[in-house]
């Protein structure tokens, strides 16, 4: 995808960095990284992501977080800005600490990708979604993306590489308690 943005892949991420503030009171729960972000405008020109990329870089991650969103909600779901943008409104609102919009966003990722076909990044998207539902305290959830995750793999047989790491991430997932949420 030639669009500008610099998103690392999940696959190999395994413990969270979080914000200072965020860390210290979340000492006990399992972790997982979402790898770094990398703020790059796919359009220089336009005004909401350089005022986004802006409020990243201030630390504002739930404002830019929200423009990520607006800017993904005003695409075609099947246009490959709109995955990278959920993706990162899913990003930000992760570091944030609001996990319900950061999971509601993966989804939305995940979506796009499977309306274009890329069925693998898909797969690592609803990856992203269960260890986010971790965080959110919602074990069905994580068992929902966890066995999409699971389907796809085998059902679109992908490259064994691939297969491997899904494997993997989901059964680490899936070993990782869940102090649900009331």
């Amino acid at each position: 995808m030639s669009t500008g943005f610099r998103i690392l892949s999940t696959a190999a991420a395994v413990a969270l960095f979080l914000p200072t503030s965020l860390g210290a009171q979340e000492q006990a729960r399992p972790t997982y990284e979402l790898p770094s972000i990398a703020v790059m405008a796919p359009s220089e020109a336009d005004p909401l992501y350089e005022s986004a990329a802006a409020m990243y870089q201030a630390g504002e991650w739930e404002e830019a977080a929200q423009l990520y969103r607006d800017a993904a909600e005003g695409m075609p779901e099947n246009d490959p800005n709109s995955y990278l943008t959920f993706d990162q409104s899913a990003r930000l609102y992760f570091y944030a600490g609001e996990f319900g919009d950061a999971r509601k966003m993966m989804e939305q990722a995940a979506g796009v990708a499977e309306a274009t076909g890329d069925m693998v990044s898909a797969a690592y998207r609803h990856v992203d979604a269960a260890f986010i539902a971790v965080w959110e305290g919602y074990p069905g959830k994580r068992r929902e993306h966890v066995e999409a995750a699971e389907q796809y793999a085998v059902e679109y047989e992908f490259e064994a590489e691939d297969a491997e790491k899904i494997g993997a991430l989901t059964r680490g997932v899936a070993a990782l308690p869940v102090e649900e949420k009331n």
